[in-house]
């Protein structure tokens, strides 16, 4: 089917992940949504990250025009499949805000023993003499990427009087910094020098297992680890065993290598253990992003559909 005959009547999109109603509405003005049975069809797809769009569920859709990922991360999109049928992706990358935000919500719940005191009353217990905690002002953050996350991260930290140590290989991402963050030359430094410890790169062929028990054996004792980025990026047996010897004081994960973290395995001790506070990968979905990821969306199809 040619451009212009596209743009001549609505063309047939599929979203196979949640959004609201109002979205969904709206959408309709632009295009023709359909149901799964409809792969056939489809020439927009549009995904959050849980939809893995590979190489055989893209050979399912013949007539794939364009792909939209409402997401941050690409990891779930195979890049180079989409590029040998020469079909474009879009992303709406719209919650660094609510990630830092997240971000921040775990310092402080670390920094104020704030779960663990919940779950000890609610058990009946009164344990104000142990529950001491400490004061984030003056403590250092550890940011591994530089990317619009770690940007927000860096700038709420600062703002908070945190005192904030920066690893990122992208020499542009540094250049362009002009937060008073100092920039570690190596991973190995930033280990080494961090209270607490946040990750935001993507989960690639680089950065898989990136921390492992060799980086784990350099962090300070009794620093935090914090991991909203991508499950993969963090080995989690070397986790669990960073956790019970204690090298880690804690750990804040919204993020598993498997997910959901259900069955027996390494993800479910983890979001089970008692120094861990678990999410579902939900940390960042406030109301505001969510509005705002369909907003980004629908814009993009707009323009799509203006100019196929």
């Amino acid at each position: 089917m040619s451009t212009r005959e596209m743009v001549e009547r609505k063309p047939k999109v599929l979203v196979l992940d949640s959004f609201d109603q109002e979205f969904f509405e709206r959408l309709e003005e632009y295009c023709e949504v359909l149901n799964a049975n409809r792969l056939e069809e489809t020439e927009i797809l549009i995904v959050r990250s849980n939809t893995r769009v590979d190489r055989e569920f893209i050979s399912r859709l013949p007539n794939l025009r364009l792909v939209v990922t409402a997401t941050h991360g690409e990891d779930h999109i195979d890049k180079q499949a989409l590029a040998e049928r020469g079909i474009p992706y879009r992303t709406a990358p719209v919650q660094s805000y609510d990630v830092a935000q997240s971000v921040m919500a775990y310092v402080f719940a670390f920094a104020t023993n704030m779960v663990i005191a919940d779950r000890s009353m609610k058990k009946g217990e009164w344990r104000k003499k142990e529950l001491v905690g400490f004061r984030v002002e003056g403590k250092t953050l550890g940011i591994i990427g530089y990317g619009r996350i770690g940007r927000e991260v860096a700038k709420q930290a600062l703002a908070n009087g945190l005192r904030v140590i920066v690893y990122e290989k992208d020499a542009k991402a540094r250049l362009e910094n002009s937060l008073p963050v100092r920039f570690a030359e190596t991973l190995e430094e930033l280990l080494s020098s961090s209270d607490i410890i946040t990750i935001h790169v993507p989960l690639t062929d680089e950065t898989k297992g990136m921390i492992g028990e060799r980086e784990l054996a350099i962090v300070k004792n009794g620093a935090y680890l914090i991991n909203t980025a991508r499950g993969g990026i963090v080995d989690e047996e070397a986790l669990l065993k960073a956790l019970e010897t204690g090298r880690l004081a804690g750990a804040a994960l919204d993020v598993f290598h498997h997910q959901p973290p259900l069955v027996n395995n390494s993800s479910e001790k983890l979001a089970r253990h008692e120094k861990v506070i678990a999410s579902p990968h939900s940390i960042a979905q406030t109301r505001e992003t969510l509005r705002q990821k369909g907003e980004t969306v629908l814009e993009i199809i707009r323009t799509y559909v203006s100019n196929p």
